[in-house]
């Protein structure tokens, strides 16, 4: 980890020799942004367009350049290199920064979400806004906006068709502490690989299962070493785009309200742009040759009974358990 986070601030530093000078010379204020996904993924284009309007509305004075496909490390390295004020934007799921604030596990414990406009009251809600501030208080790292992913299912080249038949799967899995006793909970054997190495993983059978969005599925190519999509929804993706406290700070006041302003904007066009394409998404996987199993009720219920061990689990010394129920009546 520490040999990657090495390389990551010697890229940065190699970019920062190459346009440097020339953000010394019109005194553009240069803010490097990392993304993981590939420059197809909807949220890669919301980035794009959030750095041109910010270029825009600033009169150049501020310029965001754009690093899709983990050009700039992985999301953990994007929230350490922020931590430093080395990079100073970046993309990861918010359950990615409860490895750093525990109490990010409020948008990650398993089956409590199951909708958009849920999801948007969670990020409303006081406890959201206090473990930002306090992410913000104590590791330097401002919230920019949620974006979202749609709900997270299981995508395998083994056919699934009961909890017990979890046993099967090796999956992959990012660096998460609650996903990854969510599925040792489900009697799978968690693998944690980098995203980028999903689909190599996956077709050398190092894993056989992985778990994230849809569209970040097909962005990627992975319906490729998938055959089966098991319809689980075990959390619902809400990730994020933040800022390195240290970069915001350089920013004048007008331009530190116009970064915000476009982010808060961008973030809400995502949302919406991504509901009106689910439908889009789920066709192309259909036409991928990925056949998607609906578990019975029965068998989601025993996929509910094995995780509820892990969902005491995750919030145990962070969140009182009355807080599951407060979040699913937030469907309401």
């Amino acid at each position: 980890m520490k040999k990657q986070l090495i390389s990551t601030i010697l890229i940065i530093c190699f970019l920062a020799g190459l346009t440097g000078c020339a953000g010394r010379e019109n005194k553009t204020k240069i803010l490097r942004f990392g993304l993981e996904v590939a420059p197809d993924n909807g949220s890669a284009k919301i980035a794009e367009e959030i750095a041109d309007d910010v270029y825009k509305r600033t009169n150049g004075s501020v310029k965001i350049e754009v690093y899709p496909s983990g050009q700039l490390g992985t999301q953990r390295d994007y929230i350490e290199s922020a931590m430093l004020g080395i990079i100073d934007i970046g993309y990861t799921s918010l359950a990615g920064l409860e490895n750093f604030e525990p109490g990010f596990v409020l948008y990650d414990i398993p089956f409590t979400i199951s909708s958009s406009q849920q999801a948007q009251k969670l990020w409303d809600s006081k406890y959201s806004k206090d473990i930002q501030k306090k992410l913000l208080d104590e590791k330097g790292i401002r919230m920019l906006c949620w974006l979202d992913m749609g709900p997270r299912n299981v995508y395998t080249t083994k056919e699934i068709r009961t909890a017990e038949d979890f046993s099967k799967l090796t999956m992959r899995l990012a660096d998460v502490k609650g996903l990854i006793d969510l599925f040792d909970a489900l009697d799978a054997s968690p693998q944690v690989l980098a995203f980028s190495d999903i689909y190599t993983g996956m077709q050398t059978g190092v894993v056989n299962g992985f778990e994230i969005g849809l569209e970040s599925t097909l962005s990627n190519n992975l319906q490729e070493v998938a055959k089966y999509c098991i319809e689980t929804s075990h959390s619902y993706t809400l990730d994020g785009f933040f800022m390195s406290e240290k970069s915001f700070q350089q920013l004048t006041d007008e331009e530190q309200e116009i970064v915000l302003d476009a982010f808060d904007k961008g973030g809400q066009k995502q949302i919406e742009t991504f509901q009106n394409n689910l439908p889009k998404f789920k066709q192309q996987l259909a036409n991928a040759g990925v056949e998607t199993i609906t578990l019975s009720s029965e068998e989601m219920n025993k996929l509910f009974e094995k995780a509820e061990p892990a969902i005491k689990k995750s919030i145990d010394g962070i969140y009182d358990e009355f807080i599951v129920e407060e979040i699913r009546n937030m469907a309401n």
